[in-house]
């Protein structure tokens, strides 16, 4: 489940590239402040060592690409996304931060991914999977991308377990975001499908089990801010995925929260 194929085809690029100019600050606003929080917790999760090679797929204005950077300064770092506008503002945030031309940018779909196999050590997704209309077969081509041993992390939004936070968050969702979000973006239909998206989209274990049929192994799931976001980990496979007991790898998913 996802963002339907002929969504993902022209429609969600456009209209994430019509919010482009203002995504920064109606993601501040709209999480009250706790964006960046959990982008840093994405890269203490990655751990990334001296001169790796990480890709961060729907890179967006490349807020995760700077949290990289800022972790680890030797990296060797690249984005992609699909939308021009977005790219367009990622590019002018690098040079203002004065990192243009050390971070590569590149416009490309997240299920055909224009890299070789074994390419990262590293491979991010942040508020990017929801938006695939295969997002099964978006973690298969993130894998294929990893090195054996590499490290899948992802985050996404989803509802909380809590009963009473998630009717709180539901009303939050339907009322506040595409309120707010449409006066500060000046388009209240893209936060409707920002809210739709995060309604229908899988439960928690369901990506999990995703994650261990894409062939990555030692899979946990970490809930943060009361588990209206959660943050993946995977490795990929030291062994071909054909090959692996997907019980055995389903059975390695571990539940922290925070």
């Amino acid at each position: 489940m996802g963002a339907s194929p002929d969504r993902i085809g022209d429609e969600v690029p456009r209209m994430f590239s019509r919010i482009a100019a203002r995504y920064d600050l109606t993601n501040r606003v709209l999480s009250g402040l706790r964006d960046r929080a959990w982008r840093r917790a994405l890269v203490r999760a990655a751990a990334p060592r001296p001169g790796e090679r990480v890709l961060d797929v729907g890179t967006g204005t490349g807020d995760l690409l700077l949290e990289f950077r800022y972790r680890e300064p030797s990296l060797r770092l690249w984005g992609l996304d699909l939308s021009r506008g977005m790219l367009a503002v990622a590019q002018n945030k690098l040079k203002r931060s004065g990192l243009r031309g050390s971070i590569a940018l590149v416009e490309g779909d997240a299920l055909r991914l224009p890299f070789p196999s074994s390419a990262f050590d590293v491979v991010a997704i942040a508020f990017g999977l929801r938006n695939l209309p295969h997002p099964l077969q978006g973690l298969r081509e993130m894998a294929r991308v990893l090195r054996p041993g590499g490290r899948l992390l992802v985050l996404e939004f989803s509802l909380p377990r809590s009963a009473w936070l998630r009717g709180l968050y539901g009303l939050y969702l339907k009322h506040w975001v595409p309120r707010v979000g449409g006066w500060l973006a000046g388009d209240r239909p893209a936060y409707e499908y920002l809210c739709r998206s995060i309604h229908e989209f899988p439960a928690p274990d369901q990506i999990a089990a995703w994650m261990a049929e894409a062939g990555l192994r030692r899979v946990s799931v970490q809930a943060l801010t009361g588990g209206i976001v959660h943050l993946y980990r995977g490795e990929r496979e030291t062994y071909p995925s054909s090959s692996a007991p997907l019980a055995a790898s389903s059975a390695s998913c571990r539940r922290r929260r925070a």
